[in-house]
């Protein structure tokens, strides 16, 4: 159910009688607007259908526009490939798992480097705490 909304009160100072009436004749034409999507959703008369009219009479003519009618219509028919061009795509696909090998390599390789790194981190740390030990056992060595 579509809800009517109410105008709101107001008060204008400065009108006359013929502007009274012009008021008015603006309140009544505000409360008959006449919605312009009906008259766009489609329908065979009105402005849609007169843009139908025209386009149709326009396009006539056109002689691609068939064609492409008729392509959208049906699927358009895939030529068969040749042996030459079965050929270039296996060499691609070649190609492809060739240049896949290194990346792979590439990552392997990263991978032991980062935890050789780490390896490597490890064992200074240790030899850090392992030398500080030892200054620290000599010093006190050699204080008595």
């Amino acid at each position: 159910m579509r809800h009517q909304r109410r105008p709101s009160p107001f008060i204008m100072r400065g009108f006359d009688e013929a502007n009274a009436k012009i008021l008015q004749r603006i309140c009544k034409a505000w409360n008959k607007v006449g919605r312009k999507d009906k008259e766009l959703r489609g329908s065979s008369n009105g402005v849609i259908g007169d843009y139908h009219k025209w386009l149709k009479s326009r396009t006539q003519g056109i002689t691609w526009l068939q064609k492409l009618k008729c392509l959208n219509g049906e699927e358009a028919e895939v030529p068969e490939e040749s042996e030459e061009m079965q050929a270039l795509k296996a060499e691609l696909e070649k190609t492809r798992v060739a240049k896949e090998k290194p990346k792979v390599a590439v990552t392997r390789v990263r991978k032991e480097c980062d935890e050789l790194k780490d390896i490597n981190m490890t064992t200074a740390e240790a030899l850090e705490r392992e030398t500080k030990k030892a200054r620290k056992e000599e010093w006190s060595r050699n204080k008595f």
